[in-house]
């Protein structure tokens, strides 16, 4: 089975935007029930969750790159199924310590937490943790702080925090103006497209080029696509035809199925001249849709899509750049998930 696109994102680095020369890389880091995703702008996420699956309590505590950056907190608590149900007001509690009441935010189930709340959250998880929240009947959802040490250090080694008053896990005395500059999001200018006359007879020619397959072929580093491959009654959606349409006046766009697993897929989509050579450029195998320049890819983390990753990639006349790339986190009963974790973020325009 063809792995989706979040293990993908657990390779840990992401390549740069377009035109991103000066920006770092984006992270993804995951330990136990905590992981960190931070993108291109130096900016952070560190998501924390409740330990197994017969709870959705989470955390995410969010970050700006650059010195003198404070650290913002939401949790969210979204029962489903049979599990129970908060009544009356959410109260953090820490070792048994009355923290208050959790602020609600605009979307349901989610809370915002005072400035104060998110000092004594951080401080619970580098030290003894103990972290719950409680309701008016007295149920208790207890957050896990297994991994987040890890995850925590991981998130002020890639701000360049380490050593500075502001880190959270190795504090120093280096001074604050070290730490590294947020950067800029990348600016990327969406081209115009043409549309394609259906059924054009020239490209229904040129998909059945056993030339352009072979092109697109050779442009792919293992695992192959499979709807390139040979007729092999093994292999469903082998010698699939391909789709072709215009971009603009010199490019046009090729794609044609890679792969299909139990609750994902992914085609392969490259953009060529109209005569051979063609120089196909590969943009990915992973997509799922494409229109008005821009390709999407989405994918499940398992079935139930309580844990979802999404890639994008914007024409910007001459190739595809990659425009965004956001986690879902970890895999925890809801549905949709509960925080988007972004590694590549830009200002699309």
């Amino acid at each position: 089975m063809r792995s989706p696109l979040l293990p993908t994102l657990l390779a840990l680095c992401w390549p740069l935007a377009a035109g991103a020369v000066d920006a770092p890389a984006g992270l993804y880091f995951q330990h136990h029930d905590w992981v960190v995703a931070c993108d291109n702008t130096r900016t952070c996420r560190a998501a924390g969750y409740a330990s197994g699956d017969d709870s959705t309590l989470s955390v995410l505590l969010t970050r700006a790159g650059g010195p003198n950056q404070a650290i913002s907190g939401r949790m969210s608590l979204q029962p489903i199924d049979d599990q129970p149900q908060p009544k009356g007001a959410l109260h953090l509690r820490i070792q048994q310590r009355d923290l208050g009441v959790l602020a609600p935010a605009t979307e349901p189930g989610v809370h915002v937490l005072s400035a104060a709340q998110t000092s004594a959250v951080l401080s619970a998880l580098v030290r003894d943790g103990g972290i719950a929240v409680v309701d008016g009947a007295g149920h208790t959802w207890p957050l896990s702080d297994k991994g987040a040490a890890a995850v925590l250090l991981k998130t002020d080694e890639f701000q360049g925090r380490v050593g500075t008053p502001g880190a959270v896990m190795r504090k120093g005395a280096a001074a604050e103006s070290s730490v590294p500059a947020a950067v800029a999001k990348p600016v990327v200018r969406k081209a115009a497209t043409l549309s394609t006359p259906p059924d054009d007879p020239a490209f229904s020619k040129l998909a059945a080029s056993p030339a352009l397959r072979a092109a697109l072929r050779a442009t792919l580093v293992e695992p192959s696509c499979e709807g390139l491959l040979d007729t092999d009654p093994d292999l469903p959606i082998s010698n699939s035809p391909l789709q072709i349409q215009r971009l603009d006046a010199k490019h046009l766009l090729v794609n044609v199925p890679c792969w299909r697993a139990a609750y994902n897929s992914g085609d392969g989509y490259w953009v060529i001249g109209e005569k051979a050579p063609y120089q196909p450029q590969w943009v990915t195998s992973d997509a799922i849709d494409y229109g008005d320049g821009q390709i999407v890819a989405s994918h499940k983390g398992r079935g139930l899509a309580d844990c979802v990753s999404d890639e994008t990639w914007s024409w910007d006349g001459t190739r595809f750049v990659a425009t965004s790339a956001i986690s879902g986190g970890l895999c925890r009963g809801v549905p949709g998930g509960t925080w988007e974790l972004p590694t590549r973020v830009t200002d699309v325009r």
